[in-house]
């Protein structure tokens, strides 16, 4: 394995992480564009990851059924997958209702929901660089059973806590509280 590969996906990880600590600690539009930035740099580090693995895979049963190169391919990247999946569709939420999101015109659980997902997201971040981190990984390429687990559940809760955030922005908007000083 390359090291500069790896050192370039685990730096994205690194700096997604730098990003959603940053949109904890602030609000308003800082917060949001630190949220989409962070999102964007771990897409890039899941996709440059998951072509790794991809290539690892294809690379140990070159001469194997087209089946079992699937199954090998799918085994690998699920978690993954998954993962980017609801990092994906929580992207493209806060692209597409930004400006209720910085105007406040969103339920408050939106933020409550908001906060849920990246402290799963960081749960998921943390089993994965500790995992990529380790010799094994450097060796075969791929993830402990118990932690593609993990990852798994970790994923169907996220894509729990997305479409529950599409449900607070989709049918929830509101003109927002303000108190009127007279």
């Amino acid at each position: 394995m390359n090291d500069w590969y790896s050192s370039v996906y685990k730096g994205f990880i690194i700096a997604s992480i730098i990003a959603f600590i940053i949109g904890f600690f602030s609000s308003g539009a800082v917060s949001l564009d630190s949220f989409i930035a962070g999102y964007s740099i771990l897409i890039l580090g899941i996709m440059m990851l998951m072509m790794l693995l991809i290539n690892q895979a294809l690379s140990v049963a070159p001469n194997g059924s087209t089946l079992e190169v699937i199954y090998n391919t799918c085994y690998t990247t699920g978690p993954f997958l998954l993962m980017l999946g609801a990092v994906g569709f929580i992207l493209y939420l806060m692209i597409i209702y930004k400006t209720n999101i910085i105007e406040q015109k969103v339920s408050q659980s939106y933020y409550t929901f908001s906060n849920i997902s990246v402290i799963i997201l960081l749960l998921q971040l943390y089993i994965v660089y500790t995992n990529i981190s380790t010799p094994n990984f450097e060796k075969t390429g791929k993830i402990s059973k118990v932690a593609a687990s993990i990852i798994y559940l970790l994923g169907v809760l996220g894509i729990i806590s997305s479409i529950i955030l599409f449900t607070i922005l989709h049918y929830f908007t509101t003109d927002g509280f303000e108190n009127i000083g007279i």
